[in-house]
């Protein structure tokens, strides 16, 4: 006869087998915000020129007019951040590496009516993008000043990777003063980055032409306006076996829904120290979660099950 054991519980080969109930636990969860250690925009228009002093980055559509009507052409910009200190912060409140993202929210300040010719102005959509490369230079450029000491919009091409970057969503700006918050998509390669413990880059870009979004910088006068990426965490959660189910004379079906953002791994042993054990499947990090349905082919003596999760 064939004994399943999952994890804890021990019943019959014949038997319908699943978990009793999952355990309610209120999850600890910390929220670190981080500042910008560099920010700049750059001008389609003009290639070769920085502006990463400016006091303010801009996302503009290539339709987008100043207060005067007149067009600037497209601005891009880039934001990045340090998170060495927000790594070591949720491993102190939460332990070490045992913690899972559950929002990063994008908080910017929005300047409606800048002073300067230079910026356009209008509302639109605007698309936010988790670049994998963080080797750009911010750069002392000021709209009265340009200079070439830093990111400019021809160094884009070499710095934008279509087949690695990932969309963390398009938002809208307000077209008012004041604050805006947007909630990123928890893409796979952006958390990663995030639990890295190094640096993040974000790129800002126009999805519509008549935007003209001008956002506070971070050399720009006190921090409270600085462009900030706020992230929350919780304890990793408990993987689940929901059920086991005899659905062949010699096949088993596991089931199981997923924990989102977290690689969940499916293995068996013959002992509860499972100090051989099989890893069955691996079910790759996603944003939602999968229920997912695994058949084991077995021939007798005893299975055990569990189901574990890895960053």
């Amino acid at each position: 006869m064939l004994r399943v054991v999952l994890i804890v519980g021990i019943r019959s080969f014949f038997a319908i087998l699943s978990l009793l109930a999952a355990l309610k636990v209120t999850a600890q969860s910390a929220a670190v915000s981080l500042t910008p250690e560099a920010d700049a925009f750059v001008r389609a228009l003009v290639p070769t020129l920085n502006y990463g002093g400016a006091g303010a980055i801009a996302v503009s559509g290539v339709s987008a007019t100043n207060a005067s009507g007149q067009a600037n052409g497209a601005f891009d910009s880039l934001i990045r951040f340090p998170v060495s200190n927000l790594v070591a912060t949720v491993d102190s409140a939460i332990g070490s590496q045992n913690w899972v993202i559950t929002r990063a929210t994008l908080h910017l300040t929005e300047f409606a009516s800048p002073p300067s010719a230079l910026f356009n102005r209008g509302v639109g959509a605007f698309d936010v993008r988790w670049i994998a490369n963080d080797n750009w230079i911010e750069g002392t450029g000021t709209p009265s000043a340009p200079a070439t000491d830093g990111v400019k919009y021809q160094d884009l091409a070499g710095l934008l990777n279509g087949a690695i970057d990932a969309s963390l969503g398009r938002f809208t700006n307000s077209g008012l003063d004041g604050g805006l918050s947007f909630n990123l998509a928890l893409a796979p390669s952006f958390l990663a980055d995030v639990r890295s413990g190094t640096r993040v880059s974000l790129y800002l870009t126009a999805a519509s032409p008549q935007i003209g979004f001008t956002i506070d910088s971070r050399s720009n006068g006190g921090s409270s306006n600085w462009p900030a990426l706020e992230i929350t965490a919780t304890a990793r959660p408990n993987a689940r076996i929901a059920s086991v189910v005899k659905t062949g004379p010699n096949q088993l079906t596991i089931s199981f829904a997923t924990v989102s953002n977290w690689v969940n791994v499916l293995q068996s042993a013959d002992n509860l120290s499972f100090s051989n054990a099989v890893s069955l499947l691996a079910v790759p990090a996603e944003s939602s979660i999968v229920q997912t349905n695994f058949q084991d082919t077995v021939s007798g003596g005893t299975r055990f099950y569990r189901l574990s999760l890895a960053p």
